[in-house]
């Protein structure tokens, strides 16, 4: 398709669309031709030109043509967003429009153009703290979206706007003055939990409902759902812990150890389970971090927390037969003990298991098995690297590389090892035994 060599700085939706749909050619000159126009309309300055390119990914149309436009819309407020991407009035309509658009979009849209919104989102509520609005109107999205209160606004769609909150929560995993000795949770932080993870604690425990129901044509559905909703809650505590959310954790922990008492690895995982699996893998993740970071927080959930992950460690037995997530999971129970055990009462807690986690978790990961040998024999340097423990410093702290079951078990064993060698030498006494 040929693309003519001169643009007007402002251009036309029907003009736009051609040259997106240009880009998608086969024909190398035709491509390069087309991203040549867009960029020459970018850089006439138009400021309406975001806005643009946004009705084109989130109208009708050709998906292709709307994913380029989203694509290229990534581009245009990655390279323009320190600079400014137009009159503040022109831009707040930008904004409004975007988030808007990622409440009814689809999902190929809706992966690019999270990351458009993330960029800006970054900016002007997590840096600037400029968007007073962005809280409260999320919250009534949220609240009135399809899958929580159906019928009130079924073009808003659930999923969607847990993608949303997700998107403004991810920078807060991180301490965003890392510097600052003991710095406090951001209000931006604050008002996210106060106004809507507060309120969301009832709709994690409906999600839980619907996804631990032995038979629900909608389970998959509601499996992302509470995936999304986990994987927002591990952003928040990640590095802070809100007031609001340290309100509901016990009734959040209550739930998590729900859908991980729900797993059963006797027989080797179906297709179906693997949202199930993802879900599990994220509830471990935010044990480690509670345990971790929120100690005193987590303290009157520890004992629930040992016992429900030991009862999953207990079925590593199985674990030669079992998919590389299924693997990550035993990984998880694994480092949470370890994590648990460098903490004051930690031995305390776990002493009862030691026996029982020796001979029915540790141990049985540890033993070499069928999928050993073939993987020693395809790739012996690759082998060992997957299975060498970790640093000694690291054996349980922030070492976040420990993906298999068994180099977890053999750093689980060598904090077992430094804290009761004792006791750790008789039950390999026993095994050789």
């Amino acid at each position: 398709m040929e693309v003519d060599a001169a643009y007007p700085a402002a251009a036309t939706g029907d003009e736009l669309r051609r040259l997106l749909t240009a880009t998608l050619s086969a024909d190398k000159a035709s491509v390069d031709a087309a991203t040549a126009g867009l960029d020459r309309i970018s850089a006439a300055g138009d400021p309406s030109f975001p806005i643009a390119l946004l009705a084109v990914a989130a109208g009708d149309g050709d998906q292709g043509t709307r994913i380029a436009a989203a694509t290229y819309l990534k581009n245009f407020v990655r390279r323009n967003r320190e600079g400014g991407l137009s009159s503040s009035d022109l831009y707040r309509e930008f904004r409004d429009q975007l988030a808007q658009a990622l409440l009814r979009v689809e999902p190929a849209i809706l992966r690019v153009l999270i990351e458009v919104f993330g960029q800006v989102v970054e900016k002007d509520f997590v840096k600037e703290n400029s968007w007073p609005q962005l809280v409260p109107q999320l919250k009534l999205v949220i609240q009135s979206s399809d899958a929580i209160s159906p019928g009130q606004h079924p073009e808003w769609k659930t999923i969607n706007a847990l993608t949303v909150l997700q998107a403004i929560l991810r920078p807060f995993q991180y301490f965003l003055n890392p510097k600052v000795v003991k710095e406090p949770v951001p209000e931006q932080l604050e008002q996210i939990a106060a106004e809507i993870l507060v309120p969301l604690q009832v709709t994690f425990h409906h999600f839980a409902d619907k996804v631990l129901l032995p038979q629900d044509g909608n389970k998959l559905a509601y499996e992302q759902l509470l995936l999304i909703t986990c994987k927002c809650m591990y952003f928040t505590v990640r590095s802070y812990m809100p007031s609001g959310v340290k309100q509901i954790l016990p009734s959040l922990c209550k739930d998590m150890f729900r859908v991980l008492d729900s797993l059963d690895f006797n027989s080797p995982p179906e297709d179906s389970a693997t949202a199930r699996l993802k879900i599990a893998k994220r509830c471990l993740i935010i044990f480690c971090t509670l345990v971790t970071r929120h100690r005193k927080h987590a303290d009157n959930q520890m004992l629930h927390i040992v016992n429900c992950v030991i009862r999953i460690s207990k079925q590593s037995i199985h674990l030669s037969k079992l998919n590389s997530l299924s693997d990550r999971i035993f990984s998880l129970t694994f480092d949470v003990i370890s994590r648990v055990l460098e903490t004051g009462p930690g031995w305390r807690l776990v002493s009862p298991h030691f026996s029982s986690l020796m001979d029915s978790a540790i141990f049985p990961a540890l033993a070499l098995n069928e999928k050993d040998i073939a993987d020693w024999e395809e790739d012996t340097d690759e082998y060992m690297r997957k299975n060498l423990p970790s640093e000694l410093d690291d054996i349980s702290g922030w070492a976040e590389d420990l993906f298999t079951a068994r180099k977890s078990a053999i750093n689980l064993l060598g904090v077992l090892a430094l804290s009761r060698p004792t006791r750790c030498i008789c039950s390999f006494q026993t095994q050789e035994g």
